[in-house]
């Protein structure tokens, strides 16, 4: 006879009878006793119940009440009121072969039902990256002026931010007053966590002067020129050169000899002219943040600064510090040379040819010049998970997907035109309507001197339910291999997670990358989180939370070597919940993409010359040489989610300041300054660092802008650990492979 102890009080044991009374667990336990006995159980321990942590259910004294009471008449079994803790390690100790398994977990359901409301979802994204950002320079601001340190203002944008995150949106069958005052509030964190975030970082115009953080650190800036001036601020740990887009940009203001709108752009480090675009927002549909509400106000605002935004790329941006540039008078228009090419479909510069489909606006082909070749599969299959028949699908395609049949819809015809056309970028936009979307616009961007792609894709979302959507990008890739920048991580899908565990969709944060081992394609989104690799899935959620069981829900999950193409997916949109989240969405939405491939290696072909000016373009472009780790996603990936930011000021005015400094250094290049804070107990700042290629190292930290007294590594709860090794301004760091280290820095006074 079996010798059971049972471990009650078990989180989630909702297979197993969770007794009220004595007389419930007597008529149940002598039937479950005996087919553990049947079936040859060799174990003495078992779970029966869950009281209290299992879903949606409160504690309950009564589990208390049944075991005392069950316990003073039997000697066996003896009921043991315990947690999952307590249980494993009674069960432990009977096993003797425990296999081990690591890994990621890629979740199924509720990294879908977040984007059961997708604006919103995309709104906290970017605010988890510029929150960072905010936190940053109001420490530095705090530091260097008389700028005081909104603890309970980012404490408060925090809080928001997580409570959006918070795994659920309602509880079930969403509908009415009760869930539309819950939505209400849901929403409300992330639009709030965003306001905060912006009014701690810095004023929303180019002439605001609403004292933010940034703000602070530009007024110290000494200006020996009279007139307008952009400081541009880098908040990333590494030196960057990427495009720069001010604004509510008044045109007017330009100073020139000649008339308003004329006037050189000059870098104040190096007294060159830069080349600048002024672009003027056409159209509410417009595929640009706030367009709408942009457009509107520039039909009655008098000067009209909504309209415009002035873009120029800005090069050699410190680290985790600013660059300054002046607008300088001029006898006559800038003129400026490119290598911009827009044609009535076709899309061209120094690194890439783009071809869109005249049909459909789809594009069918990109054509890398300095690679030689082609990186769109222009026969990518799409295979209906019911029926078995073939379609194509395009680059940067609209694919709505009916939950109900899995058929698969896409935009059949599209209008097509030119965009802008200027020496930074070119772009052609796309018009088209599609199913649930009344409205799709979609602009595809190339810049003069950054190899890069942008996507922006504008839809309207009708009130249709049952509807899935996303957004296509069929890389041609023989014989490929993912990565993708997960939690504090780099995955590789199907080898670094758990067998049999979710392979239809991953929660990506900055990058996602694919490479072949002589050239990579690095994926960056800004609002989108969920990107499927191979082909596009069933995409399972389980049915505790889907509404309509789809006709391809039962399905095998990927086993590794079955990813065999270099596709990517955006899922961006889903509508199709019973439990937990929005059965329906809809609104105006915008989802951003960016791609950048590999570079020729250095060769033999070239003279010394040319094969320093390429190291050179790639040690400052940062691009892709081969496998993930040559490539460097991770600066392409949190440049894209960390853009520059742009401030005005305006001289000639003294300061303490330079025209370009730096307030930190990592001397790692695998190393991220992910944050830096004043410490929570006040006693001193607190830096956070992360390394992203798997090697254990010591990174030396370096603050100019302070004096280091005293450094200690600390956990993450800030209780110092173990004291570093400092100097007035540098700290060493050990850092482990993948690790994260947090460190708190005291100064003299």
């Amino acid at each position: 006879m079996l010798q059971l102890k049972i471990v009650g009080f078990c989180p989630f044991a909702t297979t197993n009878p969770s007794p009220s009374s004595y007389e419930e667990a007597e008529a149940e336990l002598p039937c479950m006793l005996k087919e553990m006995e049947e079936s040859g159980s060799p174990f003495s321990v078992v779970r029966y119940g869950g009281y209290g942590c299992s879903d949606n259910t409160p504690p309950d004294i009564c589990v208390s009440h049944l075991v005392r009471e069950w316990n003073s008449k039997w000697v066996y079994p003896k009921l043991i009121v315990a947690t999952n803790f307590i249980f494993f390690e009674k069960l432990e100790k009977e096993c003797q072969d425990i296999r081990v398994f690591s890994g990621e977990l890629p979740q199924t359901d509720y990294v879908v039902g977040a984007i059961c409301t997708a604006k919103e979802t995309g709104i906290n994204r970017i605010t988890h990256d510029r929150l960072h950002s905010a936190e940053k320079f109001a420490t530095i601001a705090s530091l260097v002026s008389d700028f005081k340190y909104p603890a309970e203002k980012i404490r408060e944008a925090y809080d928001n931010l997580l409570l959006y995150d918070e795994h659920t949106w309602g509880y079930h069958y969403l509908m009415g007053p009760m869930q539309n005052w819950n939505w209400s509030d849901k929403s409300h964190y992330a639009y709030k966590a965003s306001g905060l975030t912006q009014s701690i970082l810095a004023g929303k115009d180019f002439f605001s002067r609403l004292s933010g953080s940034l703000d602070k650190i530009a007024d110290l800036i000494a200006l020996s020129e009279e007139g307008h001036h952009i400081a541009v601020f880098n908040s990333l740990s590494f030196q960057r050169t990427d495009v720069v887009r001010v604004p509510s940009f008044a045109v007017e203001s330009l100073p020139s000899l000649e008339g308003p709108g004329v006037g050189d752009l000059i870098d104040e480090e190096t007294g060159k002219k830069v080349p600048y675009q002024i672009v003027e927002l056409d159209s509410p549909q417009a595929p640009v943040p706030d367009a709408a509400n942009r457009y509107a106000r520039g039909q009655f605002e008098r000067d009209r600064v909504e309209l415009f935004e002035l873009i120029f790329v800005a090069e050699n941006v410190p680290s985790l510090g600013y660059k300054t540039y002046r607008f300088a008078p001029k006898e006559q228009a800038a003129s400026f040379s490119s290598s911009i090419v827009v044609g009535e479909t076709t899309l061209e510069n120094r690194f890439f040819k783009v071809i869109l489909d005249t049909q459909t606006g789809t594009v069918e082909s990109i054509y890398d010049k300095e690679l030689k070749r082609e990186i769109v599969d222009k026969d990518a299959p799409a295979v209906h998970e019911v029926t078995a028949e073939r379609s194509e699908h395009k680059l940067n395609q609209f694919i709505a997907r009916w939950v109900q049949s899995g058929e698969q819809e896409s935009p059949k015809t599209a209008k097509i035109r030119k965009g802008e056309s200027g020496p930074i970028y070119g772009s052609l936009i796309v018009s088209s309507e599609g199913a649930g979307c009344p409205q799709i616009t979609q602009e595809i961007i190339l810049y003069d001197k950054v190899k890069r792609i942008d996507f922006a894709n504008r839809f309207l979302k009708d009130s249709t339910p049952l509807l899935e959507i996303y957004f296509a990008f069929p890389f041609l890739m023989e014989n490929p291999g993912f990565r993708f920048e997960g939690s504090n991580s780099v995955i590789e899908p199907l080898v670094d997670q758990f067998p049999g565990s979710n392979s239809d969709y991953y929660t990506m944060q900055h990058w996602a990358d694919v490479s072949d081992g002589k050239m990579g394609i690095t994926f960056s989104s800004i609002e989108a989180h969920l990107v499927e690799f191979g082909g596009l899935w069933p995409g399972y959620v389980s049915q505790a939370h889907h509404g309509v069981t789809p006709p391809y829900f039962e399905h095998e999950f990927l086993k590794p070597g079955e990813l065999t193409k270099g596709y990517m997916y955006s899922y961006v949109l889903e509508s199709n919940f019973r439990t937990n989240f929005q059965p329906v969405q809809q609104g105006d939405m915008l989802f951003r993409y960016s791609i950048t491939t590999a570079v020729h290696e250095v060769t033999a072909e070239r003279s010394e010359a040319e094969n320093q000016q390429r190291r050179q373009f790639e040690a400052e472009r940062s691009e892709h040489k081969g496998d993930w780790k040559e490539g460097k996603p991770r600066y392409f990936g949190w440049a894209i989610g960390n853009p520059l930011i742009p401030i005005y000021i305006d001289g000639k005015k003294e300061g303490t300041l330079g025209k370009k400094g730096s307030f930190g250094q990592v001397d790692k290049p695998d190393v991220l300054l992910l944050t830096l804070k004043h410490a929570e107990d006040g006693d001193g700042i607190i830096v956070r660092l992360i390394e992203t290629e798997g090697k254990a190292s010591t990174a030396t930290v370096t603050l100019p802008f302070i004096t280091i007294s005293n450094a200690y590594r600390t956990n993450l709860v800030e209780e110092n650990e173990t004291i570093l090794s400092a100097q007035k301004h540098t700290v060493a760091v050990p850092m482990k492979a993948f690790g994260i280290t947090t460190i708190r820095i005291q100064t003299l006074q």
